[in-house]
């Protein structure tokens, strides 16, 4: 990302977005109690609402997002949950700064290719990596209309996602409309990967 999408991202928390998007992602609260204990690693994690889940179930959790505003009501809301996440602020186009290998591996709806073919590398032994991306696909799938980015830049092609990780056993792959917690439907590429090189 450029400095500009680091301000926008900065402007778009500092004038409330996304408050009322608290709830974590379905598909990490669908998959909490199988996940492996240890340290997890949550990418773009904008406010925090899946690296509080993840803090709150006992993972060590590293937290990384580019926005500085972002961070700071993550920072705020795991104060009041009582919970300590290694929040840190950086540009994930640029390489990632983190070291060590990850029980779980977080990405949620934050399209990057480049970076999406690396996470197997920072996966322990048995560890699990989640991604979900926003789907490209067409709005008349629905009355009513898809919410999300219209870029296609930002939408991932049907089977991509897959591809991109054809190294990890797949332990949950789809595609489709589905309806988030607050109601907006939403056009998603869901997976849920382990990395079993390594392990009996």
């Amino acid at each position: 990302m450029s400095k500009a999408d680091q301000d926008k991202w900065d402007e778009r928390y500092g004038a409330g977005a996304f408050a009322e998007r608290t709830h974590p992602s379905a598909l990490l609260n669908d998959w909490i109690a199988r996940l492996p204990p240890g340290q997890a690693l949550d990418l773009a994690c904008g406010a925090g609402r899946n690296a509080l889940l993840l803090a709150r179930n006992g993972f060590e959790v590293t937290a990384v997002d580019i926005s500085a505003a972002g961070l700071e009501r993550a920072r705020c809301a795991a104060r009041e949950a009582a919970v300590e996440i290694d929040w840190r602020q950086h540009d994930l186009d640029e390489p990632l700064a983190v070291t060590g290998n990850f029980q779980v591996i977080c990405l949620f709806r934050y399209l990057n290719q480049p970076l999406i073919r690396r996470l197997p590398e920072l996966l322990a032994p048995g560890g699990m990596l989640l991604v979900e991306e926003h789907l490209a696909a067409h709005q008349g799938q629905l009355e009513s209309p898809i919410a999300g980015p219209s870029n296609p830049a930002f939408l991932i092609a049907p089977g991509e996602l897959g591809a991109l990780l054809e190294g990890l056993t797949v332990l949950h792959q789809e595609e489709g409309v589905v309806t988030d917690p607050d109601g907006r439907h939403v056009a998603l590429s869901r997976f849920v990967g382990k990395n079993d090189q390594g392990t009996q």
